[in-house]
């Protein structure tokens, strides 16, 4: 089958969506919101919660991401370009988890050092653990994006790419700035040198 271009997907009649019925219209309009004393306390204890997912479920939540060069070819083109031309392509990794991005790309890309961070001080114990971590190729930290300095653990100005996968929708809209703020210090002056 042939693969449809996306204006062609747009123009397909079938792909219409759906109306919601007047019972989905009245769900959606209930107050199911959470309260503010609930958001402040997910809020504070968000290192805990993501303490505990990880010691519950250690590695065997998420998947090894073997997909992410075939799905982002322009991470794969970039990754290439950059190694053969640089030598050792740095790749920062925010909200590593338990190394599910970093072990394959590690695996693949052979010019590669990974920067890998996550808040949660279990889920970098893990990735420390794994047995692909090596120190000459990755170095795994915790780190609260929203606070603290990145360039504690990574040199200024020396990411060529960073990745972070389902990272800022957990990130509260009034702290997205600092954390992109955080990131920019540690990137490469020039992001596209790639180009």
């Amino acid at each position: 089958m042939a693969e449809s271009s996306d204006q062609e997907l747009l123009q397909d009649k079938s792909y219409e969506p759906r109306s919601l019925t007047d019972e989905e219209k009245l769900k959606l309009n209930e107050n199911t919101r959470i309260s503010d004393f609930q958001k402040e306390n997910l809020e504070k204890n968000a290192k805990k919660n993501w303490d505990l997912f990880y010691k519950r479920n250690e590695d065997r939540f998420f998947k090894d991401r073997h997909w992410i060069t075939r799905e982002f070819s322009d991470l794969k083109d970039a990754l290439s370009k950059i190694s053969s031309q640089e030598g050792q392509m740095k790749v920062l990794e925010v909200g590593c988890g338990v190394g599910n991005l970093i072990f394959p790309l590690l695996e693949e890309e052979k010019g590669l050092f990974v920067y890998a961070c996550d808040f949660s001080p279990v889920a970098i114990d893990l990735v420390k653990k794994h047995a692909s971590y090596d120190v000459n190729r990755c170095l795994a930290f915790v780190a609260d994006l929203t606070q603290g300095d990145l360039t504690s653990h990574v040199p200024p100005e020396s990411i060529d790419i960073v990745t972070l996968v389902f990272v800022l929708s957990a990130i509260h809209p009034d702290k997205m700035v600092a954390a992109i703020r955080n990131i920019k210090q540690v990137t490469y002056p020039k992001m596209a040198r790639s180009e």
